[in-house]
């Protein structure tokens, strides 16, 4: 049975049923998935019993897999592990610097936009989810721009933003060492008007990690930053997913924002998630 796309909101994703991704999929199906992908952004999967093994071999069909960053649950891996419980199986305190960029997630943000090679996207497999709360948002970043006036649209082509690592971590914590992360993570430049280059559709390239505008005083940037991060977000663009045992979600980077919403404390919550590299970025 060849895999079925269902749509789960009126400007963007889709569910897939009739796949088994513990197990390789055919090339036809993968074709398939690949082409839903560019179409609609975010991909749901329900159901799925994948392990680690099958997450990281669905996800390298897509490009290469980012190398996990040292000192992260999972680092120098390919698979990172975003958990509130501790190696002791004991829930972690809020001031553990792992809760930290756990609640660093709750800002909207695009995976790895700071990184010399940004992110085309990610696969998250929810391993531990609470019986509520704990929902992850998506923004459909391409679905904002389209919704933008044309003399707005041609304004903004041809901008900059710096993205820094260290910027989105000191909105949750100004005691985070910046001088440190830029040292790991210097801030790069990238397109705020991203061109996918299989469809040729734009989308906002924005989120936590985006500091500031080249070129533009930086209250002046800032405003600009808020102004548009607002707009993608407004809720006729928002795809709220309610985490279930088996899910996995694939989304597209250069089209979408997500963040992670909170849960009541004392619930366990951990999932996986692989991120595949942009190896040919598009402005």
């Amino acid at each position: 049975m060849a895999p079925g796309f269902h749509p789960i909101h009126p400007l963007f994703g889709a569910e897939v049923r009739g796949v088994d991704l513990s197990r390789p999929l055919r090339d036809a199906d993968f074709a398939a998935v690949r082409g839903a992908f560019e179409r609609w952004g975010v991909l749901v999967f329900r159901g799925q019993a994948v392990g680690d093994a099958a997450q990281v071999a669905f996800a390298g069909r897509f490009g290469p897999l980012e190398t996990v960053r040292a000192g992260a649950v999972g680092g120098g891996g390919h698979l990172i592990t975003l958990t509130n419980v501790g190696p002791d199986g004991s829930i972690l305190p809020p001031t553990h610097e792992q809760m930290l960029h756990g609640a660093a997630n709750r800002l909207w943000h695009t995976d790895s936009s700071f990184k010399a090679v940004p992110a085309l996207a990610s696969l998250l497999s929810g391993r531990d989810v609470p019986p509520e709360g704990g929902e992850t948002e998506w923004a459909g970043t391409a679905a904002a721009w389209d919704a933008l006036p044309e003399g707005e649209r041609a304004a903004l082509e041809g901008l900059v933003v710096v993205h820094d690592f260290a910027h989105s971590r000191s909105l949750v914590d100004p005691a985070f060492d910046a001088a440190a992360l830029r040292r790991s993570f210097p801030p790069v430049e990238r397109p705020l008007v991203w061109r996918n280059p299989v469809t040729g559709a734009r989308s906002l390239y924005l989120g936590s990690h985006a500091a500031s505008v080249v070129g533009m005083a930086a209250g002046d940037g800032r405003r600009l930053l808020d102004r548009l991060t607002a707009h993608a977000t407004d809720p006729r663009f928002v795809y709220t997913h309610r985490w279930q045992p088996g899910d996995l979600v694939l989304w597209d980077n250069r089209a979408t924002l997500h963040r992670g919403r909170p849960f009541a404390p004392g619930h366990r919550r951990t999932i996986v998630r692989a991120t595949i590299s942009c190896v040919a970025t598009a402005a």
